[in-house]
């Protein structure tokens, strides 16, 4: 295995303040075991890469808006993104469908 691809809702939880900006009810909140990721008390065994889901710290995805590290080798695709891995081109578009906010468009700060 050369990559491994995460679709959506991997959860790069660092602190207690990113688990208050993840979007989902509080009983689903759980900080997991990124934090030692993103210290480098561990590393990704392969190269891992993630695009954004609906239940992410938005504040640390919004750090990352363009992509970028986000561990060791943990790479964000940002909101959208392309990278080539061994010849491969791979790309990918954070966040989900919903109709009703479709038409809407997205609006920086």
């Amino acid at each position: 295995v050369d990559v491994l691809l995460c679709c959506g809702d991997f959860e790069a939880i660092r602190t207690p303040t990113d688990l208050a900006c993840k979007a989902c009810p509080e009983k689903y909140r759980a900080m997991g075991n990124f934090p030692d990721y993103y210290s480098g008390k561990k590393r990704a065994p392969v190269l891992t890469i993630f695009i954004g889901g609906n239940h992410e710290a938005s504040n640390y995805m919004n750090d990352l808006f363009f992509g970028g590290w986000a561990a060791p080798n943990m790479y964000y695709l940002g909101r959208s993104g392309v990278v080539t891995v061994h010849g491969l081109r791979i790309a990918g578009m954070s966040g989900i469908y919903k109709k009703y906010n479709y038409h809407r468009g997205h609006f920086e700060d």
